[in-house]
This record gives C-alpha cells, sequence and structure tokens, in this order.
C-alpha cells in the first residue's frame, strides 16, 4: 500500500507542477507555452494572422478612407 502511494506520488506531483507551469496566468502581453502551442496547432494557414484578420483588415479600411477625406 505504501509503495502505491509513493508512485502515485511520484507520478502526480510533477503532472500537476508541470500543468500548473504551462497553464498558468501570463502579463499582458506574453502567453505561456500551452497557449503558444494551442496557437500553432489550430492556426490557419489561409489567415496567418488570426482569426481577427479579416476584421482588422475591415477596420483598418475604414480608418484609411476617413483619414483619406481628411487630408
Amino acid at each position: 500500500m505504501a509503495i502505491t502511494l509513493i508512485v502515485l506520488a511520484a507520478v502526480v506531483v510533477p503532472a500537476v507542477a508541470a500543468l500548473v507551469f504551462f497553464t498558468r496566468r501570463a502579463p499582458a502581453g506574453s502567453r505561456t507555452p500551452l497557449q503558444r502551442f494551442i496557437d500553432w496547432w489550430t492556426r490557419d494557414p489561409r489567415r496567418p494572422y488570426g482569426p481577427d484578420t479579416d476584421r482588422v483588415a475591415a477596420e483598418l479600411s475604414i480608418l484609411t478612407r476617413r483619414y483619406d477625406r481628411l487630408v
């Protein structure tokens, strides 16, 4: 029974430590290793800048048109 608890602790403790390390909160503007991996894994090659590419491009287009009218 004691050996089972020792083996279980030897497996669970490093697993929990790894989980905490890979999912911890990161400062604004930086990503955890798990977030970077998921970003890489789910990246769509047709949208290299992320899922908001179309929305950002549309907003920039609107801002550019407004600026062109002002100048």
